[in-house]
């Protein structure tokens, strides 16, 4: 209300009260007149309190008026600042969980239900949890920040393959220096980042991680691999994982590199004194076109510093033809060992096609040379498959294996998967207790993850 309305009201209530008090004057005490008049003075206050509170109010109108739009701004700002309260290096925290389940079987039938020389399928006709992950991490992107990462992994079928020695209880064979019990849960990686403010960036680790050699991955929400099943090279010819402190630095876009000191093969406690070295060279000569360059030397023989293991390896993701075929894709690796007398040696060659974005499918081929009998186990310790037949001493194996993919949303997948594995030996159970050169299987795989 305006200060020309306040007048008028006043200026009424003015004459109206000494209309009351005129009319009343020289008269004798009238019951309804002076009744009249408690009621004009009860009208008068009110007036007064309305004027009183409708100054109050053109006050604070024209103070937020007269006031700066950045501090009004600011104010109306105030209480979503007060409701996200949480600091911000928690609110870089990223929380991802991955879940695998498979049916595997095998036409030999072996009386042990073990599918020889399998890793993550090794079960002949069983459903089976393969792995349940659940991942902490905080990344390390800027220049002096700080990061971590933690994969804890719960299953049937993968924990026990991947289980570092030394982690947790378990059971170590003084000979051999591995594990030869199962353990259904594992650490995969435990580690923390420190991105170093040098040239490009210059990323520390320091804990537990997952090896540099290979091109199958131990499968989590990060990614998966292309078939179900591992390869020779996966499963015999490589470590899973390694501890210790690595450095890794984006030389340009066409080089990086990476080296690192740590326990050895799968090892969170060392069986010698002696650390493991190792490196990788990236070369990124065009777009979709990848190579690495690995490297691994370690001692591997429990309380010995002396007889080296030498792991060399190239690795290769490659789209031949970017224009006429952009969804074909040539992935693989070749791997070769070397430790005191022995050798060995695998490479793998997988052909991807995508027709949709929601289906594609992957062929793989694999041949792996293990003549002196060092890499190539027939099934994990405990699981109480019949072992190699007697006068084992080697073998050269092959397997193809064609795995169709399909994508259900943005968190499911779906892959049958047909393999056939050959041996120049009779090592493959059979049923009946016997043993051939052969195994066919047929499996599933699904998988949920975000």
């Amino acid at each position: 209300m305006s200060v020309h309305t306040r007048s008028c009201l006043s200026a009424c209530s003015l004459g109206m009260l000494l209309l009351g008090v005129y009319g009343g004057a020289g008269a004798a005490a009238d019951p309804e007149k002076e009744a009249m008049k408690a009621e004009m003075r009860e009208l008068k206050n009110r007036l007064e309190e309305l004027e009183e509170r409708l100054k109050g109010e053109e006050q604070l109108k024209e103070k937020e008026e007269a006031e700066p739009p950045a501090q009004a701004a600011s104010q109306e700002a105030e209480p979503p600042a007060q409701a996200a309260s949480l600091p911000e290096w928690l609110n870089s925290i990223e929380l991802h969980s991955f879940l695998s389940i498979g049916y595997v079987y095998n036409f030999n039938n072996p009386d042990s239900d073990i599918n020889t020389q399998r890793f993550f399928d090794w079960r002949h006709n069983a459903f089976r949890v393969d792995d349940f992950q659940f991942s902490l991490l905080r990344a390390a992107k800027d220049p002096g920040s700080v990061g971590f990462r933690f994969d804890l992994d719960v299953g049937a079928n993968i924990p026990p393959v991947i289980h570092s020695l030394g982690l947790f209880d378990n059971d170590v064979n003084s000979v051999t220096g591995n594990v030869d019990n199962l353990t259904y849960i594992d650490v995969r990686q435990a580690f923390v980042s420190y991105n170093a403010p040098l040239g490009n960036g210059l990323t520390v680790d320091f804990g537990k991680f997952i090896t540099h050699f290979g091109l199958e991955v131990i499968e989590g929400w990060p990614g998966f691999n292309d078939n179900y099943s591992r390869s020779y090279d996966f499963a015999f010819a490589i470590p899973f994982t390694h501890t210790g402190i690595r450095a890794s630095y984006p030389i340009s876009d066409q080089w990086s590199a990476m080296a690192m000191v740590v326990n050895g093969w799968d090892q969170v406690d060392d069986i010698n004194s002696m650390k493991g070295f190792g490196g990788q060279i990236g070369f990124f000569p065009m777009e979709d076109m990848s190579f690495y360059f690995n490297y691994l030397g370690s001692p591997e023989q429990p309380d010995n510093d002396s007889d080296w293991r030498h792991l060399f390896g190239l690795t290769w993701v490659v789209k031949p033809l970017p224009t006429a075929l952009p969804d074909f894709t040539l992935s693989g690796t070749y791997d070769y060992g070397t430790e005191l007398d022995t050798q060995w040696q695998a490479v793998e060659g997988v052909l991807r096609y995508d027709f949709t974005p929601w289906f594609y499918l992957a062929l793989r081929g694999e041949w792996m040379d293990d003549e002196d009998g060092v890499r190539i186990i027939p099934c994990l310790p405990g699981t109480g498959c019949l072992g190699f037949p007697p006068g084992y001493s080697g073998q050269s194996v092959w397997a193809i294996t064609v795995t169709p993919t399909f994508k259900i949303g943005e968190h499911i997948v779906l892959r049958p998967e047909f393999r056939y594995d050959q041996s120049n030996e009779d090592v493959f159970e059979e049923e009946g207790g016997g043993f051939e050169d052969n195994q066919t299987t047929l499996g599933v795989n699904a998988i949920y993850s975000f």
